[in-house]
């Protein structure tokens, strides 16, 4: 039971970004999820998008940690002082009576140990009671869709270090998988696709400068040859600056974006007929920041034959819809992960 002074607050811990909610107040916090220590000290200099900006220009004496990997925990510590940051910039340096109920966004098939990691750092960073709810669920629940009827709709989650696929009916997930893939792998196809063929290193920024720029997986729909600076050659050990044309971007993303379509292929394929057959009436909406990539949608339909839709902000899906669970904490159950009180809503701004 809480008590009515206990401050609720919601949190979609990414392996790119995190972002942090507070009843009554909307989306706090948007920020980078990445810690800055003092090399060999593990004394936190700075957290968030400016610890990112120092990874991205190697300050000497500057050790970055990104705590989350693969949509996962993966540097306890490290995750420990950035919640407790984040929770403390959320809620104001006043002193609590009472530590703050959090409702965390996890993958779909998150496992015993890493969801007790995440809980227990959620903890140790201030929190009181915790929820767990599907990244997929929350993600639905954001993008208005009407989770809690009988009718199927099925949600891809396509972040930074992993793709969530769900299908919600009766304000549950009743079928889905975790593809341990996302945003990042497919920066990482560019950057082996450019060693490879023109034998230069590109950094991981670069290679999404080049995601973004493009912003395509078909080349009629966006650039297909972009320049790309702060690349550094890798013949001869070579480490100067150089510029450098990529052609055939929009095809590159095409098959570094087909693991994904193939797991959502996978997913329809398993449902029962009943429930396959919903799903083709109510089309697949896709959240998460590489859900902006045009011509995505178009992809996934063709593939699977089913109607797909980018939600209306997919940057944002997951924490809106946790921010409406937080409204209603009382409409979990099945252990956190059932919210079946309607459609999503707001409260407050974003």
């Amino acid at each position: 039971m809480l008590f009515p002074w206990t401050e609720e607050i919601g949190i979609d811990l990414g392996t790119a970004n995190t972002h942090v909610c507070v009843k009554g107040a909307g989306v706090v916090v948007r920020e980078a999820t990445a810690v800055a220590f003092h090399a060999g000290r593990r004394r936190p200099v700075c957290y968030g998008t400016e610890a990112r900006r120092m990874l991205e220009r190697q300050v000497p004496g500057v050790e970055v940690v990104r705590p989350v990997r693969r949509g996962a925990l993966a540097d306890f510590d490290a995750g420990v002082d950035l919640v407790r940051h984040f929770i403390r910039q959320a809620l104001g340096r006043k002193p609590l009576l009472f530590s703050p109920a959090v409702v965390v966004a996890a993958p779909f098939h998150t496992t015993g140990v890493q969801r007790n990691a995440l809980t227990t750092c959620l903890r140790a960073a201030g929190a009181g009671s915790t929820h767990v709810v599907p990244k997929v669920l929350a993600a639905a629940v954001g993008a208005r869709l009407p989770v809690s009827g009988v009718e199927s709709h099925l949600v891809v989650d396509v972040g930074a270090g992993a793709t969530d696929i769900g299908v919600i009916s009766l304000g549950t997930v009743t079928a889905g998988t975790t593809l341990r893939y996302g945003g990042e792998d497919i920066d990482e196809v560019v950057v082996r696709a450019i060693r490879r063929s023109q034998g230069v290193r590109v950094d991981s920024s670069s290679a999404e400068e080049v995601k973004i720029r493009v912003g395509s997986v078909h080349p009629d729909l966006g650039q297909d040859k972009v320049t790309v600076n702060g690349a550094t050659s890798t013949e001869n050990g070579g480490s100067e600056p150089l510029a450098i044309v990529v052609q055939g971007a929009s095809e590159l993303l095409l098959k570094a974006v087909m693991p994904i379509v193939s797991e959502i292929a996978w997913v329809v394929d398993e449902l029962p007929p009943k429930q396959r057959a919903e799903v083709g009436r109510t089309g697949i909406t896709l959240t998460g920041g590489s859900a902006l990539l045009r011509g995505f949608p178009e992809l996934v339909s063709h593939h699977l034959g089913i109607p797909t839709t980018v939600a209306k902000d997919p940057l944002s899906c997951t924490i809106l819809g946790i921010e409406s669970i937080i409204g209603d904490l009382s409409a979990l159950s099945l252990e956190g992960r059932r919210f079946a009180t309607g459609p999503a809503r707001t409260n407050g701004g974003a």
